[in-house]
C-alpha cells in the first residue's frame, strides 16, 4: 500500500499483513504513464487492451513504476501513523531499497539499504522487508540484485547490523534455476527471518503489434509481470524453498507472493507450506477477496 490511508483501509477488509510499499533514503519520482498494461505473458510479453469487464481472477499486467519513494521525512512520519492504525495482531511490513550512487560501490548500496532500514523500523515497522528484485544499475547491463547472491548477502548482512533484532525479510524474484535459489537462500538464511517471492516476472512487454516496447523510454524495455498468469511459476519457487526447508538447511519463514488472484490459489500456497501469502494484483482488482478468506473458513 502507498501510503497509511491505504494500509488502514485494507485493515479494516481484514488483512492481518500489510506491506507499506518499497521506500528510500531520498525521493523518486514514478517513471511517466502508462505505468501499467494488461498483457498476455510470454517472452515477449505482449500488451492487450483493457477488457470491457474486469475478471479479477484472470488478470495478467505489466507493471512499470520505477520504484518511486516520498521524502524520508514524509513517509517516516507516514509510516509511524500507519503503524498506529493497526490492531495488535496486525503486522505492519516496510519495504525499503537501496539507491545507487553514480559512481557508487557495493559498500555504498548496503549502507543506503541498511539506513533505509534503520529508519524504517524507527518509524515503527514491526517487520522491514529488504527488496532485493530491482535493478543493480552499477552494471552495463541491469541485473537484479538478488541474482547477485554475494551482493545481496552484503546488504542483508548491513541491514541486520542496523535494525538489530528487528525481524527481516527478502523480497526476491524468479531465479534461474533450483539451484540458484539454494545458493541464495543459504546465503542469506543465516541473518534473515523469512522471504517473499516471487515478485513477479521480468519480462520484455511489446505492443500489441510488436512493433515497439510498450513502455516509453530506454530503462523500460523489460517490467515485471504480475497477476494471475505468474501463479504456477510463483508456486514452483515456493515449492523449491519449502523442499530446501524441509530437507533441514535452514528453518526460516516463507511468504508466498506472485499471482495470488483467488481464495483457492491462496489456499493452494499455504497446503504447498508457505507460512503465509500475499496479495497485489487481487488487492487491487478484488479487495474484499481477504475478507472471503477468512469467511470461507470461520475462525483463521
Amino acid at each position: 500500500m502507498p501510503n497509511s490511508r491505504w494500509i488502514e483501509a485494507y485493515a479494516r477488509l481484514g488483512y492481518g499483513v500489510l506491506t507499506y510499499k518499497t521506500v528510500r533514503t531520498s525521493a523518486r519520482a514514478a517513471f511517466p504513464h502508462p505505468n501499467l498494461i494488461h498483457c498476455r505473458l510470454g517472452d515477449p510479453s505482449v500488451a492487450q487492451p483493457a477488457p470491457r469487464k474486469l475478471d479479477p481472477a484472470a488478470v495478467t499486467w505489466a507493471v512499470s513504476l520505477g520504484l518511486p519513494s516520498a521524502d524520508p521525512a514524509e513517509w517516516r512520519s507516514d509510516v509511524t501513523r500507519a503503524r498506529a492504525k493497526l490492531h495488535p495482531h496486525q503486522i505492519l511490513i516496510v519495504s525499503v531499497v537501496g539507491t545507487p550512487a553514480p559512481d557508487g560501490d557495493p559498500e555504498q548500496l548496503a549502507g543506503d539499504y541498511a539506513l533505509a532500514a534503520r529508519w524504517a523500523a524507527e518509524a515503527g515497522a514491526d517487520v522491514v522487508e529488504v527488496h532485493l528484485s530491482s535493478p543493480n544499475t552499477a552494471g552495463e547491463h541491469a541485473q537484479m540484485i538478488f541474482e547477485n547472491p554475494a551482493l545481496s548477502a552484503l546488504i542483508i548482512d548491513r541491514v541486520r547490523r542496523a535494525v538489530g533484532q528487528r525481524p527481516i525479510i527478502a523480497k526476491i524474484g524468479a531465479t534461474r534455476s533450483p539451484r540458484a535459489l539454494h545458493e541464495l537462500a543459504s546465503r542469506l538464511a543465516p541473518r534473515l527471518d523469512g522471504f517473499v517471492l516471487v515478485n513477479g516476472l521480468e519480462r520484455r512487454v511489446v505492443k500489441a503489434d510488436q512493433s515497439a516496447a510498450a513502455f516509453a523510454g530506454e530503462t523500460r524495455a523489460t517490467a515485471g509481470v504480475g497477476g494471475a498468469a505468474v501463479f504456477e511459476h510463483a508456486l514452483m519457487q515456493v515449492d523449491e524453498l519449502v523442499a530446501w526447508r524441509k530437507a533441514g538447511a535452514w528453518n526460516r519463514t516463507i511468504l508466498a507472493v506472485g499471482g495470488i488472484t483467488t481464495t483457492a490459489r491462496a489456499r493452494a500456497a499455504l497446503a504447498a507450506g508457505a507460512d503465509g501469502v500475499m496479495v497485489a494484483t487481487a488487492a487491487l482488482t478484488d479487495p474484499l477477496v481477504g475478507a472471503r478468506f477468512l469467511l470461507e473458513r470461520p475462525g483463521e
